[in-house]
């Protein structure tokens, strides 16, 4: 179990950083694009470069945002009831979360072969293809899933540590 947690934690890590990265980039490439509007020539290209990015940003931050619990949730019910029943409920939605993004990652792999190989669909004005980028959109659905994998296990093993000790 630590052996596969230490793997799924750095591959998060280094997905984490890839989007920290980009946010980066982004944000000064945001400053230079408007900057250049003002002072000398628009960059061509830039809203498409931006959208891109946004893309690489969303996807490599998903599995970092489900490692600390960083998406919404509405716990309007679920605070009311029993710590255990809260325990099960953390891991049906974290059972559910795997399920759904490996099933759209597997999708969305098939997706991003049949724009590699047949159907090669790119920006309108600097042409860069798509088929990276559905690669990355794999990527981050993949490691979100493994995190939410990570927090079902975590949560099976908190679970039954609860009911060894009533016994």
């Amino acid at each position: 179990m630590k052996s596969l947690e230490k793997v799924i934690q750095t591959l998060t890590t280094i997905t984490k950083y890839i989007a920290l990265t980009t946010m980066t980039l982004m944000m000064l490439f945001i400053a230079i694009a408007v900057f250049s509007r003002l002072f000398f020539s628009p960059i061509i290209g830039d809203i498409e470069i931006v959208q891109l990015g946004m893309v690489v940003m969303i996807m490599c931050g998903l599995a970092y945002t489900q490692q600390v619990n960083g998406h919404i949730t509405i716990e309007i019910i679920a605070d009311k009831l029993p710590v255990k029943a809260q325990t099960v409920l953390d891991i049906v939605g974290a059972l559910l979360t795997f399920l759904v993004t490996l099933t759209f990652a597997f999708i969305y792999l098939g997706v991003a072969l049949d724009h590699q190989n047949h159907m090669r669909l790119s920006t309108n004005l600097l042409d860069i293809p798509f088929y990276p980028f559905d690669y990355i959109i794999v990527l981050g659905l993949f490691m979100w899933g493994l995190e939410a994998l990570l927090k079902v296990i975590r949560s099976c093993i908190l679970l039954f540590q609860s009911k060894s000790k009533e016994i």
